[in-house]
């Protein structure tokens, strides 16, 4: 792994964002409305969900508390190259118990959470369990973009390469 010079930036900066990753709710990820649908529903129900509202995941509910995801992941692992149909109920292919978040629970616990498990998308639950919203890794990434705007938005497009020489005037 390359380390780049000045990333991440020293002092305040780090300090400040340390900080606000142990002290921001999830909420601060800007955690979005969940595409939720019941463990009956059609794998194709799901696919129209998904193009519908943009997102890369639907929650599978019972009384308004999470049983399951169905990914694109598992439109393509689970649905596609198991030649299933689009009719195939959703509790056949979901993933079943997902990891959720509790509300109160810090953006640094979503990420180690997310990074733990390798999920890029997370049910946000209250405390009786009943679901809240979806918080995905491209909220956790505009969220260290907004820590880091200088350092992350003015990266190389190489991050090995490092500018020698002043660009423009």
């Amino acid at each position: 792994m390359h380390k780049l010079p000045g990333f991440p930036p020293q002092g305040a900066a780090t300090m400040t964002l340390r900080q606000n990753l142990t002290r921001d709710a999830v909420e601060a990820l800007r955690v979005r409305e969940a595409a939720e649908l019941a463990p009956e529903a059609t794998v194709e129900e799901a696919i129209n969900l998904l193009q519908e509202r943009a997102v890369g995941c639907v929650v599978i509910t019972e009384k308004h508390k999470p049983v399951g995801v169905f990914t694109e992941r598992d439109l393509l692992t689970k649905v596609l190259a198991g030649q299933r149909s689009v009719r195939t109920p959703l509790s056949e292919v979901m993933t079943r118990s997902p990891r959720a978040i509790h509300e109160d629970s810090t953006v640094a616990d979503v990420i180690r959470t997310m990074h733990a498990g390798g999920f890029r998308h997370m049910p946000v639950v209250d405390a009786g369990g009943r679901l809240r919203g979806v918080v995905s890794v491209k909220r956790v990434v505009e969220y260290l973009v907004e820590h880091f705007p200088e350092a992350v938005l003015n990266l190389p497009p190489v991050p090995v390469q490092v500018q020698t020489a002043r660009e423009g005037a």
